[in-house]
C-alpha cells in the first residue's frame, strides 16, 4: 500500500453552488454503492490491479458503514455518483506503515473512494476529498491519512492534484 497523509491549514472547499451535493449515505442508496463498487472491480481487474480482488469493498462492509454513519455521498440530480468513508483514528493498519506519517496528531482515515465510472475525469474524486475535509474539521481534527494499492496510479494522481503527500 501507498499511504498518504495531510494537515489541513487552511479551509480548501470547493465554493460552488452547482454540481454533485454530498451527504451521508442511506440504506435507499445500498443498491447503487454496492454496483458503483463492483464496477470500480471489474475497471481494476481489466487494468491488472488486484485492488478491491478479494471480495471488499462489499453490501455487508457498506451497510455496517451506513449504520455508523461513516458513508458519505455525492448526488447529481438525485442519483449517487461518487463515495467515500470517513472513520475516526486510530486505526491499527496505520500504526505502522513503510513511511511516517507527518505527525502523531489525532486523525480520520479516508477509505472506499469510488466515483461512477461515467462521471470519472470530472473532479469528483477532489470533490469527495474537499467535501470530506469540510467533515473532518468541523471535529476539530485537521488530520487525514488514506492509502492506496501502489498500482492505483488514478488515485495517486486524485491524491497528489488534493495536495495530499506520499509518506
Amino acid at each position: 500500500m501507498k499511504s498518504y497523509d495531510i494537515t489541513i491549514i487552511n479551509s480548501r472547499s470547493l465554493k460552488c453552488n452547482s454540481g454533485p451535493a454530498p451527504g451521508l449515505a442511506t440504506a435507499e442508496d445500498l443498491d447503487r454503492l454496492v454496483a458503483m463498487s463492483d464496477q470500480a472491480k471489474e475497471s481494476f481487474k481489466a487494468k491488472n490491479i488486484d485492488q478491491w480482488q478479494k471480495g471488499e469493498p462489499n453490501r455487508q462492509v457498506m451497510e455496517a458503514s451506513i449504520l455508523r454513519s461513516q458513508l458519505h455521498v455525492l448526488e447529481d440530480t438525485g442519483q449517487v455518483v461518487g463515495m467515500i468513508t470517513i472513520v475516526p483514528g486510530p486505526e491499527a493498519s496505520y500504526a505502522s506503515i513503510d513511511g511516517a506519517w507527518l505527525n502523531q496528531e489525532p486523525y480520520f482515515a479516508f477509505h472506499r473512494i469510488c466515483v461512477e465510472e461515467s462521471m470519472k475525469g470530472r473532479g469528483l474524486a477532489a470533490r469527495l476529498f474537499s467535501e470530506a475535509e469540510q467533515y473532518v474539521l468541523k471535529t476539530g481534527v485537521r488530520n487525514i491519512r488514506i492509502d492506496t494499492h501502489p498500482d492505483n496510479q488514478a488515485m495517486q494522481r486524485a491524491l497528489a492534484k488534493s495536495g495530499y503527500i506520499c509518506c
